[in-house]
């Protein structure tokens, strides 16, 4: 439950500190003396979003505590404890507080630590809930109908399984569209790639292969020019005609006459280099001779060789020597494109698995949701009925979504429907229900979901706007009910409604020095009849509306 709110600097609060109490608290006041101001300073505490205008005008920043009792929420103590965030001195007790400067920017601590906006706003979800006074206009849109009923059939689990599932068959979904739209091939471009490939392997080309054969095919093509031109070069004994030996006989004879000048024995060393070049060139010739086929056969066989692969070539409309890594790059596709289908077709498999098994979910959480309704229902007919509204039916119609995507709330369209008179059909809440009865519908339905919330502390903020009378005294005798079962903090302009409540708080606002507060004091049982009287007949306070607000508030009230 909430235990304190501490306010420094905050709008027109310039200190403020609230103890509150377990049961029904009303806050009261005239409108514009900042009731707004309480739940705007909780608000930041719980995350809400600030704003730089909120930090009260002369101060630097706005601070603001909220103190809460976790003694029946073992829930919350695990989790902070999970998170490093738990008290040092209590781990029963929890401070939220939030601190927000001039120009807006602003810090949030639990239990003295520091943490982000979103942290804070998760931890305040469990620990109050709102009813705002607007409430009853969420109604008309069709998308909160569906939220109120898995809200108060507490279906999240099974909303949360619906969940994961959608997203990943449209995590599946998003994968498939990606593979089917990076070029993947049809079933002739396919079919043309396959020969293409097959064509280039019957070829059979290996690295280096086309080079050999082209230098091949020169010699062979040229082969008397070759072997003419070779002989030419080797030496001839018939002719006498021996380079090396010609260079050995002109280094011996000089050999002698070498210490009579340098550049005679420079010759010299010259001389033998030659001779020893000219017989490696020699017998490289001899080599070649040697290994040389001049084989017509050969020569016709390489002919029909190159005449394929440059055939192909063409055909392929590339140049002879990419041949090789263009079959390279052409089986590379071909592959790639069959994993594509291996893994389409796994993708697909996996996609229809979880199509089935969101199917069971879904129906699960329809099946759900379909009871939740029924149980609805009937109790906010039961609320109904003591509103005034006896003949007033509330009915929720369930039906299948129509689409071919798996929805990530499942697949169901709810609406609300409204039948105020016996006989006639039930219809949408924005084409028959009047204000007032709007009024009265959404405040039997938030109190039909606050009985059964898990949430701690309740807040109901002018919840009973456009309803009066009796069926205000209702009001509060219901408020009350709820209040004994949870703490609830209700702010009301109603009469009827505060005299419930076992706890008052009133706010004011003052003006002094030409500087106006606000100010939230807590009121004793006397003080209570003057507030309560107040609320019945305005400004000025005669004995008979103080009578009747000593009966109102009961013999408990003077005492």
């Amino acid at each position: 439950m909430l235990q304190q709110l501490i306010v420094q600097h905050f709008a027109l609060v310039d200190f403020l500190h609230l103890d509150f109490n377990r049961n029904m608290t009303a806050i009261s006041g005239e409108t514009g003396a900042g009731k707004s101001i309480l739940l705007d300073a909780l608000g930041l505490t719980l995350g809400d979003r600030a704003e730089s205008g909120c930090v009260r005008q002369g101060a630097d920043k706005a601070d603001i505590h909220a103190v809460f009792d976790l003694h029946q929420l073992p829930a919350i103590r695990d989790y902070l404890a999970s998170k490093h965030l738990a008290s040092n001195d209590d781990p029963d007790i929890c401070i939220l507080r939030r601190i927000i400067n001039q120009d807006g920017r602003s810090r949030g601590y639990i239990n003295g630590k520091p943490v982000n906006i979103a942290t804070l706003k998760l931890v305040g979800q469990q620990l109050i809930n709102i009813h705002g006074q607007h409430e009853h206009q969420h109604l008309l849109a069709r998308d909160s109908h569906l939220q109120l009923l898995d809200a108060y059939g507490h279906h999240q689990q099974s909303l949360q399984a619906v969940m994961e599932l959608s997203q990943q068959w449209q995590e599946i979904e998003r994968q498939i569209k990606s593979l089917t739209g990076d070029q993947q091939l049809n079933d002739a471009e396919r079919q043309l790639l396959q020969y293409q490939v097959n064509e280039l392997e019957a070829l059979e080309l290996v690295e280096g292969q086309l080079e050999q054969l082209e230098q091949e095919h020169k010699q062979l093509a040229k082969a008397d020019q070759l072997q003419q031109a070779v002989a030419a070069a080797l030496p001839d004994n018939d002719r006498g005609d021996d380079p090396k030996a010609n260079l050995q006989r002109w280094r011996q004879e000089l050999q002698e006459f070498a210490e009579f000048s340098p550049q005679i024995t420079n010759a010299i060393e010259l001389l033998t280099s030659a001779a020893i070049q000219v017989e490696e060139s020699q017998y490289e010739l001899q080599s070649f001779m040697q290994g040389f086929d001049q084989d017509p056969t050969r020569l016709a066989s390489i002919e029909l060789r190159l005449d394929q692969i440059y055939c192909v070539a063409r055909k392929h409309k590339v140049q002879p020597n990419l041949l090789l890594s263009h079959l390279h790059a052409l089986q590379a596709r071909l592959l790639q494109n069959e994993n594509q289908e291996a893994d389409l077709q796994a993708l697909a498999e996996e996609q229809q698995r979880l199509s089935q098994t969101y199917t069971v979910a879904a129906q699960k959480l329809t099946q759900e949701r379909q009871s939740t309704a029924e149980q609805l229902q009937q109790a906010v007919a039961t609320q109904l009925s003591q509103l005034g509204m006896s003949q007033c039916r509330l009915q929720f119609a369930i039906t299948p979504k129509p689409t071919t995507d798996l929805p990530s709330k499942g697949m169901d369209d709810v609406e609300m429907l409204i039948q105020t008179n016996p006989g006639q059909p039930a219809k949408p809440l924005a084409k028959i229900a009047s204000g007032g009865e709007l009024s009265r519908i959404s405040l039997a339905i938030q109190v039909v979901i606050a009985s059964t919330s898990i949430t701690p502390c309740l807040i109901f903020d002018e919840v009973d706007v456009g309803i009066g009378g009796a069926t205000a005294e209702i009001v509060g005798r219901l408020l009350a009910q709820l209040g004994q079962h949870c703490q609830l903090l209700c702010i009301t302009h109603l009469p009827q409604v505060a005299s419930q409540a076992q706890h008052h708080l009133q706010v004011s606002k003052h003006h002094q020095d030409q500087i106006t507060h606000t100010q939230v004091v807590p009121l004793s049982k006397t003080q209570r009849v003057q507030e309560i009287a107040r609320m019945l007949g305005g400004i000025t306070l005669t004995e008979q509306t103080l009578a009747h607000a000593k009966e109102m508030l009961g013999t408990n009230a003077l005492h």
